[in-house]
């Protein structure tokens, strides 16, 4: 049992809170805001308060020490562990909307902080490689339809394990700018669905929502001032949310 001090001493060193940063796909973050944007960040939020994250094909590509590509993919939503007071930067990088939840949410839903290597300079690649080339060359030898569907289910299983290495570094780099992310991220599970936390939306395409309720929100960041009143003047927001810490990008440098 952790006695009472230390369990201060985590909090310290980890939010309450894990940020889901949305945006990138219709604006360049780093670009100035207009009344068009934040239309499409409000929408957005509307979006997602009522239907739920979206969950879809993520890819890594990792190099090994031997120059390998180790290629990770599946659907998956994610989130950062960062303080709030230097959300500035990260937001700059995948949006500027935030929606934050608390641990046990993204717990509860099987999620886990990912597994960080540096591409270009991990021996941890290597291995992975290994056993994923391995299981290749099983399904490929299989005597039969049987065998290789149990493979395929197993090369499943790795893909999903897979699915939380993430790179330190772009390769070549030293800077290990994505490090600092301190990324979680719920990944598509048959679980999931069965469970009725996810809802499909094309199959086809691995493409689904994790589904939200009104309280599951507890902090939103909003891009600006001007972005928060509209969304507050919106009809639809005060039925999709229970009374969220609400903030601006500038607001977080305080928190």
């Amino acid at each position: 049992m952790l006695r009472e001090e230390e369990k201060d001493k985590m909090t310290i060193i980890h939010t309450k809170f894990l940020v889901h940063w949305t945006g990138k796909k219709f604006h360049i973050p780093t670009d100035p805001l207009n009344d068009g944007l934040r239309d499409k960040y409000v929408e957005t939020l509307i979006n997602i308060l009522k239907n739920g994250f979206e969950m879809g094909k993520g890819q890594e590509e990792i190099f090994d020490l031997d120059g390998k590509i180790l290629e990770t993919f599946i659907s998956r939503v994610c989130f950062t562990e960062i303080k709030l007071s230097l959300a500035r930067k990260h937001a700059q990088r995948y949006g500027l909307l935030g929606l934050g939840v608390d641990r046990d949410f993204v717990l509860k839903r099987y999620g886990n902080p990912v597994f960080y290597m540096k591409s270009g300079d991990s021996n941890v690649a290597i291995n992975a490689n290994k056993v994923l080339e391995f299981l290749k060359e099983l399904y490929e030898k299989a005597p039969d339809k049987k065998e290789q569907d149990r493979i395929d289910g197993i090369l499943l299983e790795y893909r999903t394990l897979l699915a939380y290495f993430k790179n330190m570094n772009d390769k070549g780099s030293d800077d290990l700018t994505f490090y600092d992310e301190l990324e979680w991220r719920i990944t598509h599970l048959n679980r999931l669905e069965d469970e009725g936390r996810l809802s499909v939306v094309d199959r086809t395409n691995h493409l689904y929502l994790l589904k939200l309720k009104s309280a599951d929100v507890k902090v939103l960041v909003f891009p600006d001032e001007k972005t928060k009143t509209q969304a507050f003047n919106d009809t639809r927001f005060p039925k999709l949310i229970e009374k969220p810490i609400c903030l601006t990008i500038d607001d977080c440098e305080n928190f």
